[in-house]
């Protein structure tokens, strides 16, 4: 009889204690869709890594997605600004 004694105080012991942790813990409020959009474009004009480009193992990996990463924004931005000269000698020459 003892021991069951024993098993119900340490039983009600941890029980009632495991309640008192649980109330301690507190969530952050979620994000919106325009916070979690604008961390996202500030992270890409930091030119932070996003998604799968940070799971690179080794530094030749993470070389050659950087060197294709810049390579890809280059060239984006050659096409640009090759379409916004188009743009203006079109203009020029409809005047």
């Amino acid at each position: 009889m003892n021991a069951k004694q024993v098993f119900l105080a340490t039983s009600a012991f941890f029980l009632t204690s495991t309640a008192v942790f649980a109330a301690d813990t507190t969530t952050p409020a979620p994000k919106t869709r325009a916070e979690v959009v604008a961390e996202l474009v500030q992270a890409r004009a930091n030119g932070e890594e996003l998604g799968s480009e940070g799971f690179a193992w080794y530094p030749a990996q993470k070389a050659a997605l950087v060197k294709a990463n810049t390579e890809t924004r280059l060239a984006a931005e050659k096409a640009a600004a090759e379409s916004k000269v188009a743009g203006t000698t079109q203009k020029t020459q409809q005047n």
